[in-house]
């Protein structure tokens, strides 16, 4: 048995009445419940909600540090699998990497759509780029301290590592500039969503990602939200413009 984090750590699935599924990802040190909140809204829309635990993550970050970006898009594919097994159409979406995971699959994969949250291919702190190099000297990397000012309801979805394995780093790095690549090869509608505040990614990411995806792309800005904008309050944001963008992908 898995050893995780808290018993919201794992992996879940809602079914729905739709012949549709979402599969959304959650991100770099993140845990599936971060999608609680809009997955719970998407299966009231009727679809059916898929959220993996991708390898190495939920557990402990020793786990983290024996993965790698291939085991973290095998999760990943495992669960469009099992969407595609059952439904007609399977939609992808994720949070920071689990964005850019949903980008890779998108570009080799039949994909009704794709949408992105606060998702990096530029980040705030340039020294992200290097510290892979300094693994050996420095193995893990601590966030920082932080007092989060989040509504009761979603503060038992706050679960993440308090750092990562320093050479996992490269794992992401390498990631951002494959999905960038990648985008400019899925051709389903596509929903760029970020936060102007965003602590971590800068917010150029959007409009480059944007650009890549072309066509008619529907970029929507945060203005308030901290980096993981799910469990934030402009989190029916998030909500309405996913549904919106599930909704114009399939005409009815």
């Amino acid at each position: 048995m898995t050893d995780l984090l808290d018993p919201l750590a794992a992996g879940f699935r809602l079914d729905g009445d739709r012949n549709e599924a979402v599969v959304l990802l959650h991100g770099f040190t993140g845990v599936p419940t971060h999608f609680r909140p809009l997955a719970g809204d998407l299966h009231e829309a009727g679809y059916t909600v898929i959220v993996p635990r991708l390898a190495g993550h939920g557990t402990s970050m020793e786990d983290m540090d024996r993965t790698g970006a291939d085991d973290w898009i095998g999760s990943a594919t495992t669960a469009y699998e099992e969407a595609a097994a059952d439904h007609a159409l399977v939609h992808l979406g994720g949070l920071s990497m689990g964005g850019l995971i949903s980008i890779l699959l998108a570009a080799r994969l039949p994909v009704a759509s794709v949408a992105t949250i606060d998702s990096p291919i530029v980040v705030r702190d340039p020294r992200s780029y290097v510290a892979p190099l300094f693994a050996r000297w420095r193995p893990e990397i601590r966030w920082e301290e932080e007092e989060l000012d989040l509504d009761p309801e979603v503060e038992p979805y706050w679960l993440t590592y308090p750092g990562f394995p320093t050479r996992r780093l490269g794992d992401l790095n390498r990631i951002m500039g494959r999905a960038l690549l990648a985008a400019r090869r899925v051709d389903c509608p596509a929903l760029v969503i970020q936060s102007r505040a965003d602590e971590t990614v800068a917010p150029i990411s959007a409009r480059i990602l944007a650009n890549a995806f072309g066509g008619d792309t529907r970029l929507v800005w945060l203005e308030r939200s901290m980096h993981n904008a799910l469990l934030d309050r402009e989190r029916d944001i998030i909500s309405a413009a996913v549904r919106s963008h599930l909704r114009d992908a399939v005409p009815q």
